[in-house]
């Protein structure tokens, strides 16, 4: 008795613990807390232990969708599409590693549900289940970087993204960063870290200039206030000091002030040298750039200002971080790694400015995210820009949402009436009518925590009919002559046998980086440890007394 007293106080303190940091991750704590009512259900042998732990994760699965709702995808709900617009005709082939490219950069970032189309040889559509100007400005910033990865040093390139090895990208905690804000790891090829201390030989206390998306055939036009704005005062020093670390052998980044800047004695190597300009630029001066031949890119003003900073030991002004010029951080070679013996550990980290007071750690995280993304992603074989973003309706919406609900409605009628012929017997109809019904609403609330589309649909579904065979395989063996402990155990062997087997098939579908499945074997996983840890030991418990 003080065993079962002791589960029921745990399962009590859990669901007031559920119910009160639901707003922070509903998801991840609706399956801790079918993990913990799972674990005291199998643990303890008493009836009401099993049932009070399917109803605690259910009333845990109510309140969740009534506090925070329900997440849809596209299909259910529209979404947004932004059209990614590629610098040249690609070959099929090559379009489908473009479109594969984009799809892992979104799943590595978190989007659960995201569709990605291509159309025609220059174009791919992408879309995603909202509206939100933030949530899109951030995933547009992740599309809109072809990937490319350069640590230069002294203007020679020693660390190059194709060197990388995809499976170490990680992003670090702030405990593990001493004075950045955010960082992350990874590891290369031996070529690479061949490459790295041998470029880096004898250069102890060299910037390292790590680069994301530099730009290639490029020039910067930018005032005096905008380098002033980083608070130093002598511009003519800065603009060396920003020259000399956008050098790199065969494609230097020129660098001119606007008001000291002849315009007619600048022209352009061809006719696709971008000119990167802040977007407050005068019309005047911009529509001038243009007419010399230049490709304008204008920048937010909050990229285009670069951060510069004084060495403390030397005076010297250095460039710390420009995103303009794709400049993530400039962190400075110690005397361990130039010593010519390769190194295959590295980190890129940086600082977060101009964030709001108390949101530093959210904007850094964030920051490490898109960067993890981005280079596990890989790098796209072509120069791509993103064009006018468009809202699209839901193709099916709430019609086609209703639609599904009716058609889970209407299949638990279809096998109310299948087990009513079956075993003749009403009493058997309710206990699998109601553990069904407390199975759809515990996958709608963790799915919808994250995000409903067809595929989880689907998935759902599947679940709930795979639920049903298991409750009749346990009424089957109950109604058999023996011993209930050893029929209920041999029909918890079989149902344990199709949970592993049918996880099992679905970790490859998990890891395939398909998007458009990943929802259905998320569900399906779900739906099977649901019922062998939760729902399947309620319905025993409750139908092993009416047999």
């Amino acid at each position: 008795m003080n065993t079962k007293r002791i589960a029921i106080g745990m399962i009590f303190l859990v669901l007031l613990i559920g119910i009160i940091l639901y707003p922070v991750s509903s998801g991840l704590l609706l399956i801790l807390g079918l993990m913990v009512f799972g674990a005291l259900s199998l643990l303890w042998k008493e009836k009401e232990i099993k049932l009070m732990a399917l109803g605690a994760i259910v009333i845990l699965a109510v309140s969740n969708i009534g506090v925070n709702g329900l997440k849809f995808g596209i299909d259910f709900s529209g979404g947004t599409r932004l059209p990614v617009i590629l610098e040249q005709d690609v070959p099929q082939e090559t379009m489908n590693e473009i479109v594969q490219t984009i799809k892992k950069r979104a799943s590595t970032f978190g989007l659960t549900e995201v569709k990605v189309r291509a159309i025609g040889t220059n174009q791919i559509n992408v879309e995603v289940p909202s509206n939100d100007e933030e949530f899109i400005s951030k995933v547009e910033d992740i599309l809109s970087h072809q990937g490319v990865f350069l640590g230069i040093v002294d203007g020679k390139v020693a660390l190059n993204g194709k060197d990388i090895l995809p499976g170490t990208i990680t992003k670090l905690s702030r405990a593990a960063l001493r004075t950045a804000d955010w960082g992350v790891s990874f590891s290369v090829t031996k070529e690479g870290a061949d490459n790295f201390a041998e470029t880096v030989e004898g250069k102890a206390d060299y910037p390292l200039y790590m680069f994301l998306d530099r730009p290639v055939n490029a020039v910067v036009f930018i005032s005096e206030e905008n380098i002033r704005e980083a608070g130093i005062l002598d511009v003519d020093e800065a603009i060396l000091v920003i020259r000399d670390v956008l050098k790199l052998g065969g494609d230097d980044i020129e660098v001119y002030a606007i008001e000291e800047m002849n315009l007619s004695a600048i022209s352009p190597r061809n006719n696709e040298t971008v000119a990167i300009v802040s977007v407050e630029l005068e019309p005047e001066i911009k529509e001038a750039i243009k007419e010399r031949g230049f490709e304008l890119r204008e920048t937010e003003l909050g990229e285009f200002v670069p951060i510069l900073i004084t060495d403390q030991r030397t005076g010297q002004v250095m460039l710390e971080k420009w995103e303009a010029v794709g400049l993530l951080s400039s962190p400075i070679l110690s005397a361990q790694v130039t010593d010519g013996i390769p190194n295959y550990g590295y980190i890129i980290s940086g600082s977060v400015s101009n964030a709001i007071q108390g949101e530093t750690e959210i904007v850094a995280l964030e920051h490490a995210k898109r960067i993890e993304s981005i280079l596990k992603g890989g790098v796209l074989p072509v120069q791509i820009s993103l064009g006018s973003r468009t809202s699209i309706p839901a193709p099916l919406g709430e019609e086609f949402l209703k639609m599904s609900l009716v058609g889970i409605v209407l299949a638990l009628i279809a096998i109310s009436l299948l087990v009513s012929l079956r075993y003749k017997r009403v009493k058997i109809l309710l206990p699998i009518v109601l553990i069904c019904f407390c199975e759809l609403i515990i996958l709608l609330a963790i799915i919808g925590s994250f995000t409903i589309d067809l595929a989880g649909m689907a998935g759902i579904i599947a679940a709930i009919g795979v639920g049903v065979d298991a409750q009749i395989v346990i009424t089957d063996e109950l109604l058999k002559e023996g011993e209930k402990e050893e029929k209920l155990n041999y029909a918890f062997q079989i149902i344990t046998t199709n949970v592993v087997v049918a996880i099992v098939a679905m970790v490859p579908l998990l890891f395939s980086g398909m998007v458009e499945i990943i929802g259905f074997a998320i569900a399906t996983m779900l739906g099977s440890l649901l019922g062998i840890l939760i729902s399947r030991p309620a319905y025993a418990a409750i139908v092993e007394d009416i047999v």
